[in-house]
């Protein structure tokens, strides 16, 4: 589905970001995998999409909210491939608590990282779309924009500006044949996920509609789709894989 194509993936070392790194490897993709802290996750990756026959990973260690660190690691790519053709922004920080109880640098490193973080990595990549009148942007939103939980007051306004973010910036590209959608898990058993579960009833797995977490692999799935040349004529969509916790 994505055979030849080279497609960057912010945060890609741990939870959703690793999952959606992973299937587009295994869909063809050459994958420049970014991450911040966690190199020797983002070695693991790298050397298991090589043992699966898939085509290798670039890593590439910058800050996803820094605008020379997004240019730098863009270009570190683009000595590896020829062109980009897709770009996710998945890295994001999400620490919950109650809005009394966040201090002012959680609260701007949330904002930062979910919300900041995207426009800046779109400002670094459309030129180079606009050169090769392609490209696909896909931003990585959250259910909780929709249906939030206690605890994500500022990283739900971060993702609800990351959906608004997405749909106005594909009317403004569209002509240009670059797309951008915006993808909205539910709650997916990942770390970050982990540590909101201190704020939630014991029960809230089970009051799911479907009585379990999200499937990663699902996510990374949709993820994939939204990427490739089969949903050439999507974009300014926001699309929920949250097991219907949005309904």
């Amino acid at each position: 589905m994505l055979h030849g194509k080279c497609v960057m993936v912010t945060g890609a070392s741990r939870g959703l970001g690793r999952a959606i790194a992973r299937e587009a490897a295994r869909c063809g993709a050459r994958v420049g995998i970014n991450y911040l802290c966690h190199a020797d996750d983002a070695r693991t990756l790298r050397d298991e999409i090589v043992a699966g026959g898939f085509p290798e990973p670039v890593l590439l260690p910058f800050d996803a909210t820094r605008c020379e660190a997004i240019e730098q690691g863009m270009a570190r790519f683009l000595e590896v491939c020829p062109r980009i053709d897709g770009w996710v922004n998945n890295a994001a920080r999400n620490l919950p608590g109650l809005l009394p109880t966040l201090t002012e640098a959680e609260i701007r490193s949330q904002l930062d990282s979910a919300l900041a973080g995207p426009i800046l990595c779109c400002q670094a990549i459309l030129p180079h779309f606009l050169a090769e009148r392609s490209g696909a942007i896909l931003n990585i939103g959250s259910v909780v924009t929709e249906r939030s939980f206690r605890g994500q007051s500022v990283y739900a306004a971060a993702k609800g500006g990351v959906a608004s973010f997405s749909r106005a910036l594909a009317v403004e590209y569209a002509r240009k044949q670059i797309r951008v959608n915006c993808l909205q898990p539910g709650p997916v058993e990942t770390d970050m996920f982990g540590q909101t579960f201190g704020l939630l009833p014991a029960d809230f797995i089970a009051r799911l509609p479907q009585g379990r977490l999200v499937d990663a692999a699902c996510v990374a799935a949709m993820a994939v789709f939204l990427l490739s040349d089969q949903a050439g004529s999507i974009t300014g969509g926001v699309f929920n894989v949250d097991g219907g916790c949005a309904l």
